[in-house]
C-alpha cells in the first residue's frame, strides 16, 4: 500500500487549489448567474433572492448564501418551472454551496436536479453539463461512493476531451481524482492508466518536477506493485523519491512516509540494498 501521508489526497488538492486561485469558487457560481431583469421591470422574487445569495457569496458568508440559494431555487420552481434553464442554474448553485459547507449528502439531490435540467435543455453531450457532472463526481468522492464518483467524473472528462483535447488542465485534475478513486476500489489497472495519463499531462506543464508529480509517481508505483511489476514499481519510486527530495527535508512526514514505503517495496522487488539505504536514513534522523 502507498503511504497515505506520502501523497496529496483529494481534499488536500482542493484546498491547495482554493488557496492558490483565490475566489475561483465564487467565479464559477457567478458565471452561472441567471440573466438579469431589465431595470424597467420589477424583479421576480427568485431574482431578488438570487441577488441576496450573490451578495452573501461575495462576502464568503456561505451559511447566509445557502439560505438565499435555497429560497431562490424554491421560488424559481414555482414561478418558471422545474426544468427552466434558470432553475437549473439555481439548483447547481444550491448544490455547490452545500458542497462548500461540506454538506455533501444534501448537495447530491440539488446537483442531480441541475444535471437533469441542463441535459434536458442542452442535450446529454453538451459542454454545459460539465460543471454539474464534475461537482456530482466530487461530491460522491467525498461521500466515498467511489463507483458513482468515477462514473460522473469519466463523463465529465469525456465532455472536456471533445471540446478542449486530452491535455486540458481540467482533465488533469479529473485524472488525479480518478487515480484516487481507483486506489480505493483496488482497481490497479485503472489506477495505473489514470496515473500515467495524469503524468503525461503534468509533464507538459511548466514544472514537471512539481511535488504533485511526485505524488502521482507514488500512486503509479502502488499500482505497479499491485500488478506484480517490479521494474515499474522501482522506476516510479526512484522518480518519486528524486522529486520529493527536491521539495522536502527528512523532518517532513511526507518524505519519511515515502522512505518507509519505498523500503518495504524495494524489499519485495529484490532491491535489498536500496531498502536498507532508506531504513538507515530514517534511523539516522531518529538518532
Amino acid at each position: 500500500m502507498s503511504p497515505d501521508s506520502g501523497r496529496l489526497g483529494y481534499r488536500e488538492r482542493v484546498t491547495l487549489r482554493e488557496s492558490t486561485l483565490g475566489a475561483l469558487f465564487l467565479l464559477v457560481l457567478l458565471v452561472l448567474a441567471p440573466p438579469a431583469t431589465p431595470a424597467s421591470e420589477e424583479k421576480p422574487a427568485y431574482q431578488v433572492a438570487y441577488d441576496s445569495y450573490k451578495t452573501a457569496l461575495l462576502e464568503r458568508d456561505f451559511e447566509t448564501a445557502l439560505i438565499h440559494a435555497r429560497k431562490s431555487h424554491t421560488l424559481a420552481v414555482e414561478a418558471i418551472g422545474l426544468r427552466s434553464p434558470q432553475t437549473g442554474v439555481l439548483a447547481y448553485n444550491l448544490g455547490a454551496v452545500r458542497f462548500s459547507l461540506k454538506r455533501y449528502r444534501d448537495a447530491v439531490p440539488a446537483l442531480e436536479e441541475a444535471l437533469a435540467t441542463y441535459t434536458a435543455n442542452n442535450g446529454p453531450a453538451s459542454e454545459k453539463n460539465f460543471l454539474p457532472l464534475r461537482k456530482l463526481g466530487q461530491t460522491h468522492l467525498e461521500l466515498e461512493n467511489w463507483e458513482t464518483a468515477e462514473r460522473h467524473l469519466v463523463r465529465a472528462m469525456g465532455i472536456v476531451e471533445e471540446t478542449r483535447g486530452r491535455t486540458d488542465p481540467q482533465i488533469t485534475e479529473i485524472l488525479l481524482d480518478l487515480t484516487e478513486i481507483a486506489r480505493n476500489l483496488d482497481h490497479a489497472k485503472r489506477m495505473r492508466s489514470y496515473a500515467m495519463r495524469a503524468l503525461y499531462n503534468l509533464h507538459q506543464g511548466e514544472n514537471p518536477k512539481a511535488l504533485e508529480v511526485g505524488h502521482v509517481y507514488v500512486s503509479l508505483a502502488t499500482a505497479e506493485m499491485l500488478l506484480g511489476n517490479a521494474s515499474g514499481t522501482n522506476k516510479s519510486l526512484d522518480r518519486a523519491i528524486a522529486i520529493y527530495e527536491i521539495h522536502l527535508t527528512l523532518e517532513d512526514p511526507e518524505l519519511r512516509a515515502l522512505y518507509a514505503f519505498a523500503a518495504d517495496a524495494f524489499d519485495q522487488t529484490g532491491r535489498e540494498s536500496a531498502a536498507r539505504k532508506y531504513r538507515r536514513r530514517l534511523k539516522e534522523d531518529e538518532g
